[in-house]
């Protein structure tokens, strides 16, 4: 970690609102050695672990998709974090995946 990764984290500890603004905002994004695909994807686990609404997926998978993630990624992911989030809070999420996918629970 660099020194600058450490500072941010003792800021972020801090509530400092500047920083915590700007992370929030997705300013640390750009400055991620991690690639756009990953960020995607972690992005895509972390609205699952929260229980996130519909309109959040949505705005995820458009990223996700413009960053190259394909509906495989998406359902790679899924199962990966499957046994951490648990099988409530992941069956709650799918319909909102596939909705953003524009798939149907039912076929």
């Amino acid at each position: 970690m660099t020194p600058e990764q450490v500072q941010t984290l003792r800021r972020l500890a801090l509530y400092e609102p500047e920083t915590t603004s700007e992370v929030m905002g997705g300013g640390f994004v750009e400055v991620s050695s991690l690639d756009p695909r990953t960020s995607a994807v972690i992005r895509i686990a972390a609205l699952v672990s929260i229980s996130s609404d519909a309109s959040t997926f949505r705005w995820a998978m458009d990223l996700a998709q413009a960053a190259g993630v394909d509906d495989s990624n998406v359902f790679d992911t899924l199962m990966s974090i499957a046994p951490i989030v648990g099988v409530a809070r992941l069956t709650s999420a799918i319909p909102y995946v596939l909705a953003a996918l524009d798939l149907e629970v039912v076929d």
